[in-house]
């Protein structure tokens, strides 16, 4: 008789929200720290390694999405996520795509101060020929006496909407990775006996890729590939059709598995919500075998995190000291306006605003540098449409300074900002819609840049805009006809693509960047506010400071910085731009996203890491210029909408 083992495996993936968040469709609320509790309960009850030193028998796999978005993240920039997952303790995670969000210099300074590894295993840095640095090819380990090898697979589609992801990283097919990692870790000195993958990608990727590395029932033994797969990405719980029993799951049909008939495959849905608990009966193969064991059957139980759990002490320890440290860093600024920021309701829900167009002309270059839109246009998104409804405070803000807690009270929204596929038609039936109720303060009355657009007020509801056209700057581009003779790329909220406010014309639209590849406003925002001050620093030379850059384009980008300063090296507060430039935009997004912005962050990151104050200005630090050279803005109204009847 073949010789039987019994593995435990906790599983989940894509969580945001460490703070108690109310469950759809639902008023009650359920939290990181009841699920924490949950999770240590369950691996507690496993028995000590004998293997392993101070490790349980089991794994805990996280298959990626931590660090962002949420509305914490956009002060933090994900650090407050890291003494979150420490407390939880997955044995080896995967990053995903919002990992990325900040950057990958700013990913690193994150994944080390983790207590475990973080694989990446099909991306190769062109510049070494390595898995990127801090990040791990795979992960091998020993639980109930087997040798358990686990690698990182991320889809390629994803990486097309990553704005910030680095030009040297060159992503190698899942699969060839897959069968050349297994041919490694079944061999000489790993004797892996076990491969399992982590995934960061949609279902049908995830059952193709299962169906291509023999993670199914009755998996051929002397085939190269991996054993399971336990993905993320979709934010949805999915149990393969080859797995035998599984608790709290019915096999009904889903979106995308039609081509599911045998996967061993798990998803483990979304935002501490869900809990994967799951066992493998391993066997031994025949000998010779590639693999050396195979999995006989998989019986799981679905965890639902639920209102009346307890919570976690240490967790609650922990969150109560990080939303301290969070409070602390609202009240400092992160910029300097010029002009006032009204976003009272009867001003940014009735006419033009200035605010609303100096944020939309940032949203516009978010996503230039994402390879899923890059060469549609030269200009990145052609437009963007917004809604009134999207800018809180009701109050006004400046002249002077602006806090960080100041954009996190205008911006409280965590629907993430996304590209949509739109024609003539859809984007004038939109703008009907957001005049439709004027002059009532409601949130629908629109924002937008890279367009011009006459209405006249006066008119009945839907028949009041007159003309819209693409612009730059002051000056009007192509006629954006009622017809669907063209299409446009147009940056918005999720939260309109969905038809809410009467948006039902962008709902059910092609996306270009989608809701789960979009980043939350306010870190769009904070992202053009680091960069930019980022380049007002570095464009002067500072005795001692010498940093390296990550992307290729940062030197040039500051040689141009430089040489304007030089040609007129009076204060940059003396010489405010009335508008900013495209080019500014773009530059100081890129550099935002693809350099360490410690250097430049009111929020000291890496104490909220790790406890300790740091030095070094490639991490988080308080050096002596942190704060100064404070970004100089001054939002203004351009007519961009202009109504007639005022005219």
């Amino acid at each position: 008789m073949p010789a039987t083992t019994y593995l435990p495996i906790l599983h989940f993936n894509d969580v945001y929200t460490v703070q108690p968040h109310k469950l759809p469709s639902s008023s009650k609320t359920v939290s990181a720290s009841q699920f924490t509790q949950n999770l240590h309960t369950l691996r507690n009850a496993w028995p000590e390694s004998k293997d392993a030193s101070g490790a349980k028998d089991g794994l805990v796999l996280f298959s990626g999405d931590l660090f962002s978005p949420s509305l914490e993240s956009t002060v933090t920039r994900g650090s407050h996520m890291v003494p979150a997952i420490n407390i939880i303790g997955p044995d080896v995670a995967l990053t995903g795509n919002h990992d990325f969000d900040f950057g990958y210099p700013h990913l690193t300074t994150l994944v080390m101060d983790c207590k475990f590894p973080w694989l990446l295993s099909n991306i190769i840095d062109k510049n070494t020929g390595q898995t990127p640095e801090y990040l791990h090819k795979f992960y091998v380990t020993r639980r109930c006496g087997v040798t358990i090898g686990v690698i990182g697979l991320v889809e390629e589609e994803w990486i097309q909407t990553v704005s910030s992801w680095p030009p040297n990283f060159e992503f190698r097919p899942m699969d060839e990775t897959g069968r050349e990692l297994s041919n490694l870790l079944r061999s000489e000195p790993y004797n892996c006996e076990l491969v399992l993958a982590l995934t960061h990608s949609r279902l049908p990727n995830d059952i193709t890729l299962s169906h291509q590395l023999g993670a199914k029932r009755n998996a051929d033994p002397n085939q190269h590939g991996v054993d399971m797969l336990f993905g993320g990405h979709d934010h949805m719980y999915y149990i393969g059709r080859g797995i035998d029993k599984w608790e709290g799951w019915d096999s009904h049909v889903v979106l995308g598995a039609k081509e599911d008939t045998d996967t061993l495959l798990v998803k483990s849905g979304t935002d501490f919500r869900d809990l994967s608990e799951l066992t493998l009966e391993l066997e031994d193969s025949p000998p010779g075998s590639v693999r050396r064991k195979i999995i006989k059957s998989v019986q799981g139980k679905k965890h639902v995190t639920a209102p009346d759990w307890p919570d976690c002490p240490d967790f609650d320890a922990m969150l109560k000291s990080v939303l301290g440290e969070v409070q602390s860093s609202l009240s400092k600024p992160i910029c300097r306006t010029l002009t006032k920021w009204d976003v009272r309701s009867e001003h940014v829900r009735t006419t033009e605003s200035a605010i609303g167009n100096w944020m939309a002309d940032i949203l516009r270059h978010a996503y230039d540098d994402a390879k899923s839109v890059q060469g549609r246009t030269k200009a990145g998104a052609d437009a963007v449409l917004i809604c009134g409804g999207t800018l809180r405070g009701d109050s006004t803000y400046g002249p002077g300074l602006i806090t960080l807690g100041d954009v996190y009270e205008i911006l409280p929204f965590d629907d993430p900002i996304i590209m949509l596929q739109l024609t003539g038609e859809d984007i004038w039936a939109a703008l009907e819609n957001g005049f439709s109720t004027w002059p009532a303060q409601e949130g629908r009355f629109p924002i937008v840049a890279g367009m011009r657009v006459r209405w006249d007020s006066r008119n009945p509801p839907h028949q009041r805009v007159l003309s819209i056209h693409l612009a730059e700057g002051f000056h009007e581009m192509d006629e954006v006809k009622p017809d669907k003779s063209q299409t446009y790329a147009v940056v918005s909220r999720q939260y309109m693509a969905e038809g809410f406010d009467g948006f039902e014309s962008l709902k059910d639209k092609p996306f270009l960047i989608d809701d789960e590849s979009g980043i939350v406003m306010s870190a769009i925002i904070r992202r053009f506010l680091l960069g930019t001050q980022y380049i007002q620093l570095f464009q002067q030379d500072l005795p001692g400071v010498k940093l390296d850059h990550f992307d290729p384009r940062t030197p040039t980008i500051l040689d141009d910085a430089r040489q304007s300063y030089l040609d007129d090296p009076q204060s940059p507060e003396l010489l405010p731009s009335p508008l900013i430039a495209r080019k500014e935009i773009k530059d100081a997004l890129r550099v935002g996203g693809r350099e360490h912005m410690s250097v430049v962050d009111c929020h000291d990151g890496h104490k909220m890491r790790t406890g300790k104050e740091a030095g070094s200005p490639t991490v988080d630090s308080p050096l002596s210029f942190r704060g100064k050279e404070l970004p100089i803005v001054a939002p203004m109204i351009d007519e961009r909408l202009l109504d007639m009847s005022q005219t």
